[in-house]
């Protein structure tokens, strides 16, 4: 058999390095893209959390200015009992000072106290010579669950510019869907051309077969008429036998 491609749609399709190059940066940064978005957004919600941005060097080397810090939230009533010394919790200072300070838990008070808890905690940062103020349980709003090196400058950019991000990813999604497609190849599949000699041959063997069933039927034909009329030459008795009568009456 024999098979031909088309090959101008071959040709209009053909995948150079630049495309092949251009396919997998795109593939890449969808994906990283994708997995920030969950990093940053999905996750902190599932969890009840939120993910910051790192504005001073207070708990350097640990955290740096710039790092984005995602933390879980935890119930009231549950940071008594789950936060330990050693973990980095982010808290209102005040009451009414909006900010968050995240800090790690360098000592911890047990007790009972006006604001119906049963602990304080004492905070301090990595790079800070003192302590914080105690604070209570009804002032922590997470506990460190992981860290984003570099990406708080990016996200405050992007929370800062939505407009640009929403054109962005619309080029993105047009450029994706005008670039033309690998387009299957047609395949046209002929039978493979006869040799003189090979038709020959086909055709004697052909007419052998043909004069093979023409003696069959000749000699079917003869077999019903011996069997319709049983007194035809072909069945008289052989020279020297004695007629039916004679054998009967010996």
């Amino acid at each position: 058999m024999v098979s031909r491609k088309d090959e101008s749609s071959a040709a209009r399709t053909a995948d150079t390095p630049l495309r092949i190059v251009g396919a997998a940066l795109s593939g890449a940064l969808v994906l990283a893209a994708v997995g920030l978005v969950a990093l940053l957004v999905v996750a902190p919600k599932v969890t009840g959390g939120a993910a910051l941005t790192v504005l001073t060097g207070s708990m350097q080397p640990t955290l740096r200015p710039g790092d984005v810090v995602v933390v879980r939230g935890i119930d009231t009533a549950d940071v008594c009992r789950q936060v330990s010394i050693g973990d980095i919790i982010t808290y209102l200072p005040k009451a009414d000072d909006p900010g968050l300070i995240t800090h790690r838990v360098v000592a911890k008070t047990v007790g009972t106290f006006d604001d119906q808890t049963t602990c304080r905690l004492i905070t301090q940062g990595d790079a800070n010579s003192a302590a914080d103020d105690p604070i209570s349980p009804k002032q922590v709003r997470g506990v460190f669950w992981y860290g984003l090196p570099r990406l708080g400058w990016a996200k405050q950019w992007l929370v800062d510019n939505p407009a640009v991000v929403v054109v962005a990813m619309l080029v993105v999604a047009a450029a994706w869907w005008l670039v033309p497609r690998r387009r299957p190849a047609r395949v046209v599949t002929l039978p493979a051309p006869q040799q003189p000699g090979d038709r020959a041959l086909h055709e004697r063997e052909l007419a052998l077969r043909e004069r093979e069933v023409a003696v069959r039927e000749a000699e079917l034909a003869l077999v019903r008429t011996r069997e319709a009329a049983p007194g035809l030459p072909g069945d008289r008795p052989a020279p020297g036998d004695a007629p039916p009568g004679e054998r009967a009456g010996s």
